[in-house]
């Protein structure tokens, strides 16, 4: 997983100094804890070291996309169960993509944390590539990017503004994607 910079389990201390733990794996991961017993919950939070600057013409969005396709199953546990999952143990999460990362958030009680383990291992070793999903996603991203960008006047000109401000830059590409590229990503990508 060389796009992993690593997880942080953090509890939120206001005004207080936070002692933090460093720990890295034996496949590079990076795991920064900091415990607080007081509390009976856990936030759980996912960095990838991948984001928009690290596409190119042609497959433009494909982070954004893939932010997407990690709530779509994976081996063990299939398509939608993520969130269900989580849901049950009285959890809830996000994710989100920059120019630079894509990261995800996992919000449980601590009795859920080996769970909430074993899922993010599935979904980032043995993520699901459904065609069938993969065409659902596409047109969820599509559908996103109309409400976000083609269908807003501050959407369009921020694009239209980065993509001039950036020109010799990968900042330059929109992190949603350009439209064209949305609708002729492949499985190969």
């Amino acid at each position: 997983m060389r796009f992993l910079a690593g997880i942080l389990i953090a509890a939120p201390l206001l005004g207080q100094h936070l002692k933090v733990s460093e720990h890295v794996l034996a496949n590079g991961m990076k795991l920064l804890v900091h415990e607080d017993h007081d509390i009976p919950n856990a936030a759980l939070y996912l960095f990838f070291k991948i984001g928009s600057r690290n596409e190119r013409p042609g497959i433009t969005g494909l982070s954004h996309f893939f932010e997407h396709m990690m709530f779509n199953g994976a081996r063990k546990y299939g398509p939608k169960q993520f969130d269900i999952r989580m849901e049950e143990n009285g959890g809830a999460n996000n994710a989100y993509t920059s120019r630079d990362i894509t990261a995800y958030t996992d919000w449980f009680p601590k009795s859920a944390i080996d769970l909430m383990f074993d899922m993010e291992s599935d979904r980032i070793g043995h993520l699901a590539i459904d065609p069938k999903m993969v065409e659902s996603e596409r047109g969820v991203v599509y559908s996103e990017r109309r409400l976000r960008v083609d269908n807003s006047n501050e959407g369009t000109l921020r694009e239209q503004l980065d993509a001039a401000a950036f020109t010799a830059h990968p900042y330059g590409i929109p992190i949603i994607g350009w439209p064209a590229d949305i609708e002729t990503w492949t499985l190969d990508d």
